[in-house]
């Protein structure tokens, strides 16, 4: 029936009808509506009866007391003109509301008790009537007497009044309350909740369309409650878009920072290994070859230090700036270290066209440029490997690109060994010399753990009175498979790895030990020389490490000498003058070892605070024939006697040798032709069988041995 009557109305009134119906039915379907409008009636509905409830209250106290007043004063009238005939009273009273009466004399006599009276009783005064019976109690006055009149009346009438008016009241609280609801909530609907479900799905629509990335502006609303809202909502989209658009940028940079150097902008070492990956893949995919180019700058830590680090880095850039610019038809430049740059070139393997691209990387290089008056020049050294030339295509095909880096590196090793400012292609013997080193490197460190060393003595003479002045320690090493392994070969390898500090102290002390027993045997006078490597003067533990073994073996520091050489003493002069005079100054004697192979010192050899030179045996083997070398032999000598310096020869294998070292004003001799190294054992032997004794010492000697070199078989 409804919807007839809605059908009706929707053709009397037409088109507006439905619009009007739609925006009730959005209403009707919106839960934000409905639970705005149930709110809203219940509020109103509860505020309502509240303020009617104590109204009604109010209107029965009313009405209740208008009743009783009304009773009482029609009661008083009939026993007025009752002539004190009061039984008859209640014919004439009682009806449907007076339903009791009591009267009680002045005396306290009951002089009437009739109809309902609720169990009253007289002497108990006691009252147990029906809910809706109300008893009142008034004097009356009459002309013979004062009396007490209690009425009981039903209040029926009165209560169905009340109610009658609390249910009109309830069903206009009820209509009020759901006609301002309903008002409430088409209004909210429409000027509200409608318009913010628009925004909202804007918001959502925009968000949907944006991929991941910050929503579009919504369409700012015409209703003017809500146009903050969107105006603030959009502020906040256009933030949200430029921190997207900051972040993007910060990620750009950061992208770029992880892949780059960020001194020269190259491709650093990540983004080099990266690229070599795909480029291994696609060379070996389509069997294509490539050669890398590893360039190191020479002597780049001498340039810092010279020039300092500022100067250091525009080299560094100026160096990036010749790869990146002329040096043309390269697939990669990157900057791998400090000084280390790499250049990578496809489809390049024959061997002209390789050296062609290191002279001209060479050449680019080594062209001078001017930097704040400063006329600057550098040279480089390059090591080349080839793909798959230089690799071994069996293996994985990610170690493939590690490979033929190593290669290169190997290579441009051996161009630095060699004398830099040049490049050098692997090659497969230089493959076969890296594992020989790997190798060694680990039965060094086994060496180390199981002791194979063994320490031996070179001994050395006073050049004039045939004496004992000490020996030389020198490592060896006794390898369990291999035999003795020469010094020459496990040393520097040593020294790369850091394990000569370990190995270092291990002679150190063992040399110790060895010359206290012999002062402990009477040979107080003989020294013994130690050989100090660079890394140990600048790994800054010698002087405590030094320390230590003389105390542990309670050895005298003036029989101890350190040798070092003259290129490890030029490495880091400050540094090293600074430990040598720490060194001297707890009196141990100091000795440069091989003086004339390295740097030009002599402009530092005054500040040294050495006690002893020793020539290399490079410059003794021909001094008997040699020119040159007795200029140089004289040379060192006139040095020592002007610093007032011993001058140790060594390598002395000949008796003129001996004779020319010794008119020529050389102290100490030291060689095969005294002495070839011997163990400890052999070496206690052979001060037992010098016949010319030792300097200051009292230990047995044989005397009976005229020739000098009775002792070389130990």
């Amino acid at each position: 029936m409804a919807g007839n009557f809605l059908a009706r109305l929707e053709f009397l009134i037409g088109p507006d009808f439905l619009d009007l119906r739609r925006e009730l039915t959005e209403v009707y379907r919106s839960k934000t509506a409905r639970r705005l409008a149930g709110s809203v009636a219940l509020v109103l509905f509860t505020i309502q009866w509240i303020v009617f409830l104590g109204g009604l209250h109010n209107d029965y106290d009313d009405l209740i007391q208008l009743h009783i007043t009304s009773e009482q004063v029609r009661v008083t009238e009939r026993i007025h003109s009752s002539n004190q005939d009061y039984q008859s009273l209640p014919q004439q009273l009682f009806d449907e509301s007076l339903v009791g009466i009591a009267l009680i004399s002045g005396s306290d006599k009951l002089l009437l008790q009739a109809g309902d009276t609720g169990g009253f009783s007289h002497g108990q005064r006691q009252l147990t009537s029906a809910n809706l019976v109300i008893r009142s109690q008034w004097l009356v006055q009459t002309p013979a007497e004062t009396l007490t009149a209690i009425a009981f009346i039903d209040s029926t009438s009165d209560v169905m009044a009340i109610a009658r008016s609390a249910l009109q009241l309830f069903i206009l609280a009820l209509v009020t309350s759901f006609i301002i609801a309903a008002v409430a909530m088409t209004g909210a609907f429409k000027f509200f909740i409608h318009p913010m479900e628009c925004l909202i799905e804007a918001l959502r629509k925009s968000r949907e369309e944006s991929n991941g990335r910050a929503p579009q502006l919504i369409e700012i609303p015409s209703r003017i409650d809500l146009k903050p809202l969107a105006v603030e909502i959009n502020n906040l989209i256009e933030g949200q878009r430029k921190s997207e658009r900051q972040v993007k940028v910060k990620q750009q940079y950061l992208e770029f920072a992880a892949h780059h150097d960020p001194l020269t902008h190259l491709p650093n070492r990540l983004m080099f290994e990266d690229s070599l990956k795909k480029i291994v893949h696609s060379a070996t995919a389509d069997e294509r070859q490539f050669s890398v180019f590893l360039i190191d700058l020479d002597s780049f830590k001498f340039f810092n230090d010279q020039y300092g680090h500022l100067i250091g880095d525009k080299m560094v850039v100026e160096v990036s700036n010749r790869l990146r610019t002329q040096i043309s038809d390269v697939d990669l430049i990157a900057r791998l270290d400090g000084d280390e740059f790499v250049v990578l070139q496809q489809d390049v393997n024959e061997i002209d066209s390789i050296e062609k691209v290191a002279e001209r990387i060479m050449k680019v290089i080594a062209e001078p440029y001017e930097y704040r008056g400063f006329t600057l020049k550098t040279a480089v050294s390059i090591g080349v490997s080839r793909f798959p030339d230089d690799v071994l295509i069996s293996q994985e095909e990610d170690l493939l690109g590690e490979e033929i880096v190593n290669n290169a590196a190997v290579a441009l090793q051996e161009a630095k060994t060699q004398g830099k400012a040049r490049y050098q292609l692997f090659t497969e013997k230089m493959r076969s010399n890296l594992t020989q080193r790997i190798r060694l490197e680990a039965d060094l460190k086994i060496a180390l753990e199981q002791g194979q060393f063994e320490v031996f003595y070179q001994p050395k003479i006073n050049i004039h009175t045939k004496q004992v002045a000490g020996a030389e320690a020198l490592v060896r090493w006794n390898h369990p498979t291999q035999g003795f392994i020469s010094p020459e070969d496990f040393v520097p390898v040593a020294e790369e790895t850091g394990l000569i500090i370990e190995l270092g102290e291990w002679i150190l002390r063992s040399a110790c030990f060895k010359m206290r027993e012999l002062q402990q045997q009477g040979y107080t006078g003989i020294n013994v020389a130690v050989n100090i490597s660079a890394v140990q003067f600048t790994d800054g533990n010698l002087l405590p490490m030094v320390r230590k073994a003389l105390s542990d073996t309670q050895l005298p520091p003036e029989l101890l000498e350190l040798e070092i050489t003259e290129s490890a003493v030029m490495h880091d002069p400050a540094e090293v003058i600074r430990s040598l005079h720490q060194l001297s100054e707890y009196g141990m004697k100091l000795a440069i070892d091989d003086f004339g192979t390295g740097y030009s010192s002599l402009a530092y050899l005054k500040q040294f605070p050495v006690d002893t030179l020793k020539i290399d045996k490079a410059f003794i083997t021909d001094v008997s024939s040699d020119n040159d070398d007795v200029a140089i032999v004289e040379a060192v000598l006139g040095l020592g006697k002007h610093f007032n310096m011993k001058v140790v020869a060594e390598g002395i294998e000949d008796e003129d040798q001996l004779n020319f070292l010794k008119s020529s004003g050389c102290d100490v001799a030291q060689g095969y032709f005294i002495s070839k190294p011997l163990n400890s054992d052999q070496y206690s032997q052979w001060l037992k069988r010098w016949p010319y004794g030792a300097e200051g010492g009292t230990g047995e000697k044989v005397v009976n041995i005229p020739e000098l070199r009775t002792g070389t078989d130990g």
